[in-house]
């Protein structure tokens, strides 16, 4: 399954966006909004200037994610990256795949929380 998963990330990681899909903390409902990501490997990352968005709230209560991009859709558990050469590298992996995120970088932006999204599966 990781060769077979690795091939499908690496078929979608040079998109913009994909769909992070989470549970409402209060009300229980989904919840999906676009957003940046990354892919490594078998890995995705998440990332986020502002961490009152209500997505990154519902995470911290309730971790397990729905992510959709293009005709690939996967369940995971988010968690907040919290080693800090993991988080550098997300922050060099933004920089090379947003411009946004480079020129951000240029004046000391950062975001404000990173995740990765582990136990990857087929929705």
């Amino acid at each position: 399954m990781s060769s077979d998963l690795a091939a499908r990330l690496a078929s979608v990681k040079d998109r913009g966006t994909l769909r992070i899909t989470t549970r409402g903390r209060k009300s229980g409902r989904p919840h999906g909004v676009p957003i940046w990501f990354l892919v490594e490997g078998t890995t995705v990352f998440l990332a986020t200037l502002n961490a009152d968005r209500d997505w990154v709230r519902n995470v911290a209560r309730t971790p397990e994610v729905e992510l959709d991009v293009d005709a690939l859709r996967l369940r995971g558990r988010a968690s907040t990256v919290s080693d800090p050469g993991l988080e550098a590298h997300i922050r060099d992996l933004l920089a090379r795949k947003y411009w946004m995120a480079w020129i951000g970088s240029w004046f000391g932006m950062r975001p404000a929380r990173t995740f990765r999204v582990d136990a990857l599966a087929a929705a």
